[in-house]
């Protein structure tokens, strides 16, 4: 299981990346499925969970992430490269019961990176859906993390953070994973 998860993170960050090799600079402004943010807002918090689970790990410090362009830098294909690489590196390395600080949850090294997980899965759907382009979550990863958040269903109807579940339009896991957290899946999927 250990194992399993840490491959399933590294995965699903290699699947954000694949999606967003595809974007290019002219392409910043383009709608998402995520009503408030566009493809570049969208990057700018998958690059700032990978920042914040390094400083979780490393500094044993909770920052609320910064939701600035400005953490792109110039190149930003390269800095979430780096940042990618960094926090896969440090959960490698990191056993997953680690307890990590955060102000309102007891939060684990493991349960952080279903979240993690979850986040570059889906908004390398999100990503794909702006640039027009089919993805498919792979589902190995759609299984897992369907799992991951039925069992925190509540929280998922509560949250601010998802949409209210849809019915899904079949019954691949991406599908599900995706009507799960709100997703209308269409023609790209």
């Amino acid at each position: 299981m250990a194992r399993e998860i840490v491959d399933l993170y590294t995965k699903s960050v290699a699947s954000f990346g694949e999606v967003l090799s595809l974007v290019s600079l002219d392409n910043w402004d383009l709608p998402t499925p995520c009503s408030e943010w566009n493809t570049q807002t969208l990057v700018v918090h998958i690059v700032s969970g990978e920042v914040q689970l390094t400083d979780l790990i490393q500094n044993e410090t909770y920052n609320s992430p910064e939701l600035s362009s400005n953490i792109l830098g110039p190149d930003p294909m390269s800095t979430w490269r780096g940042t990618a690489i960094n926090a896969i590196d440090l959960v490698q390395k990191t056993p997953l019961e680690k307890e990590l600080p955060h102000p309102t949850m007891e939060l684990t090294l493991e349960r952080l990176l279903g979240a993690r997980i979850t986040d570059n899965a889906v908004h390398a759907w999100d990503l794909s859906q702006a640039l027009s382009r089919e993805h498919v979550i792979d589902p190995e990863i759609a299984e897992w993390a369907l799992n991951y958040w039925l069992d925190l269903y509540g929280f998922l109807t509560e949250s601010e953070h998802f949409a209210a579940p849809l019915e899904p339009a079949d019954q691949s896991p991406s599908t599900r994973l995706l009507s799960l957290l709100g997703r209308r899946v269409t023609a790209y999927q």
